[in-house]
């Protein structure tokens, strides 16, 4: 019997046990059991958090934290999360009055790894043994259906109750998350999750919860604005959001045929083909391009360097406009630029695959016909091919065979036929695929 189930529960925790039930009856096999009618009567978000729980993980037993510290130790997951600089806001409108009230607060990076964990004691110690702990992975990748998993793979805000865990060793708990967003660009930075008792997702607990992050999205929007502003006039930079070296401008151009360009204090920039391509290569080369360089990467063997400078003169204003400043011999953005795409490749080189391929939404800038893009983009898939077939666990290599440039590799789906349990549900559909393309 899964906790919390019976009669005397409500509907949806009824739902959630017999769901439980009719997996584990089947066993991952898929035997008799339609899967889809096994999840029917679960509330929507609840619903479509176990449909992909099911195709990550195969069975709820398999739902388990993992402890990412040798991917990257949680020193530095902390360091590089913007969220260090308001976790002050969040500690005096969530932490503090959790305390003996049986109720955990925990932060979440933008991957759902658990940064931090605080709150009333008592429950802290619970939950270490259900590995709710700072550094834990509790993505829906690695436990399934939990708050902040659920969260970050929902965008929006949720509550997950007792059996609604996909996770059978968590059902004795309840959550209610919140995604919190960076407030120039909109994306996720993380979840903050409310942990405990059937109080963790009282009548209030979202609405609390929505409090508290946007008074933590508007510290994070203040902070941003008044960086910005300094450095566009040279004062001094704001002491409670250090940069750390950190570069002071992101191209994100994977999975884009356009390149957009984001800047502390300034609105995300969309640039133009060419303007795009030029500040990717400038990404993926920190140190500066020469010109002659610059122009073979985007011209090939017939660049014209006047043609080059004229492209890299409308560009210059762009920049300035954001604070920027492109400088030559070589070619670089002074205040630091960094890209998604080198961000990945970075990933790749430190062997966190599964990072890797959450932060890969597509090829790099795949309507460019430029020399040196090209040659990039072949890099990035080829080595993320490669990293995930040969290193990958189980529900990254389902994720990585999502993407849409991994629609016609019949080797790639043969890989996930290898690793996946006989009966799993995915494998009718990877088998599906191969006879398709091989027909």
């Amino acid at each position: 019997m899964h906790p919390q189930s019976g009669e005397s529960v409500r509907p949806d925790q009824a739902a959630a046990a017999s769901a439980h039930s009719l997996i584990d009856a089947d066993g991952g096999r898929s035997g008799g059991v339609d899967l889809r009618s096994a999840v029917a009567g679960l509330r929507s978000v609840v619903r479509e958090s176990w449909i992909r729980s099911l195709q990550l993980l195969g069975s709820p037993a398999n739902a388990r934290a993992r402890d990412l510290d040798a991917f990257e130790p949680l020193a530095a997951a902390r360091e590089r999360s913007p969220l260090q600089h308001v976790l002050p806001v969040l500690d005096r409108l969530l932490v503090e009055p959790a305390k003996d009230t049986g109720l955990i607060v925990a932060i979440t990076n933008e991957q759902g790894r658990l940064l931090w964990v605080r709150g009333d004691s008592d429950t802290l110690r619970r939950a270490e043994h259900m590995d709710f702990v700072a550094g834990a992975d509790w993505s829906e990748g690695a436990v399934g259906t939990s708050a902040p998993g659920t969260a970050l793979a929902s965008g929006r805000g949720v509550q997950i109750v007792g059996a609604e865990h996909f996770a059978p060793a968590v059902q004795l708990l309840s959550c209610t998350a919140v995604p919190i967003r960076d407030p120039l660009t909109g994306l996720a930075v993380g979840a903050v999750d409310l942990t405990g008792d059937e109080r963790a997702v009282g009548p209030h607990s979202l609405a609390l919860m929505r409090a508290a992050v946007a008074a933590a999205e508007a510290e994070m929007r203040v902070a941003a604005l008044l960086a910005g502003a300094a450095t566009r006039t040279g004062g001094p930079s704001l002491p409670t959001a250090p940069t750390n070296g950190a570069a002071a401008a992101k191209v994100s151009a994977l999975g884009a045929h356009r390149a957009r360009l984001t800047a502390s204090g300034i609105p995300p920039l969309e640039l133009s083909g060419r303007h795009g391509e030029i500040l990717t290569l400038l990404a993926a080369r920190p140190s500066g391009l020469s010109a002659g360089e610059l122009a073979l990467r985007l011209y090939g063997e017939t660049a014209k360097e006047v043609t080059l400078r004229a492209e890299l003169a409308r560009l210059r204003p762009l920049l300035a406009e954001r604070g920027l400043d492109l400088v030559p011999r070589p070619y670089r953005v002074a205040e630091g630029l960094t890209s998604d795409a080198a961000e990945v490749l970075r990933l790749l080189a430190a062997g966190d695959v599964r990072a890797a391929v959450r932060m890969y939404p597509g090829e790099l800038l795949p309507a460019s016909d430029a020399p040196g893009i090209r040659e990039l983009r072949a890099e990035i898939s080829a080595t993320l091919r490669d990293q995930v077939l040969s290193t990958a666990d189980t529900p990254t290599l389902l994720a990585y065979l999502e993407l849409p440039e991994v629609a016609h590799d019949s080797d790639a789906f043969r890989t996930a036929l290898g690793v996946l349990p006989p009966r799993s549900p995915a494998r009718s559909r990877y088998v599906a695929r191969i006879e398709s393309l091989e027909s």
